[in-house]
């Protein structure tokens, strides 16, 4: 520190003029005071330095905060995205559930009969590509995955509540039974497999495991707009 240096040329320069006769004895205590001065200037100095390190690191962790909290942004507005392209506009953390696939026309909607179905139809059609995504329309466990007659390849998505979604006419899948899912993961693709005149989405909806109810109150019940 520079009071080091100082105090060494003001005690050479008080004991060269000791050495000459040009003051009294007495003199010789004036070194001490310096002494002393400098050492409140020492300690004054070091106080500023550790004042200024606590200023730092204070400054360091501020900084590491904003960094975490715009990279949560920036996850967020990207998972808001994704939100979105599944038919949900709300907070994400209060997303309860999304729709099955970005692109698709209605098509046959649920509770018509006629020749194209052995009995009541129990879902809701998506008319879409094949090959078009098909996400988890909420959390849950993938309980089935296989071929179902009529109803092509199939996926089973059981969801917390025991709600069983099904997804039908796959053209393939990306998930197996057991496997657990998070709300918009792909679970497998659009197709025409089983009982299907073009490729689509045939949605259903069982409470509890039970008999289907309609796809759109349901979703629409979940805030969506199909």
């Amino acid at each position: 520190m520079p009071a080091v240096p100082r105090l060494g040329l003001v005690v050479a320069a008080l004991a060269a003029i000791v050495g000459t006769g040009l003051v009294a004895p007495a003199a010789q205590a004036a070194p001490e005071a310096v002494v002393r001065e400098d050492s409140g200037e020492a300690e004054a100095v070091a106080q500023a330095v550790a004042l200024a390190e606590q200023l730092a690191e204070r400054q360091h962790s501020l900084a590491t905060l904003n960094q975490a909290a715009d990279a949560r942004d920036r996850a967020l507005i990207g998972y808001r995205a994704v939100l979105a392209r599944y038919g949900y506009d709300g907070d994400p953390d209060a997303v309860r559930a999304v729709l099955p696939l970005a692109s698709y026309d209605l098509s046959a909607g649920f509770g018509l009969t006629g020749p194209l179905w052995e009995a009541e139809h129990g879902g809701q059609d998506f008319s879409a590509y094949a090959g078009e995504p098909l996400v988890a329309v909420a959390d849950g466990t993938v309980t089935e995955v296989a071929y179902a007659g009529p109803y092509g390849l199939r996926t089973i998505l059981t969801l917390p509540d025991g709600t069983e979604v099904w997804y039908c006419h796959q053209t393939d899948t990306s998930v197996v039974a057991g496997q657990q899912v998070g709300i918009t993961d792909v679970i497998g693709s659009v197709g025409s497999t089983g009982n299907s005149t073009g490729p689509h989405l045939h949605l259903e909806v069982r409470p509890a495991a039970g008999s289907p109810v309609d796809p759109m109150d349901w979703l629409q019940a979940q805030g969506l707009d199909p």
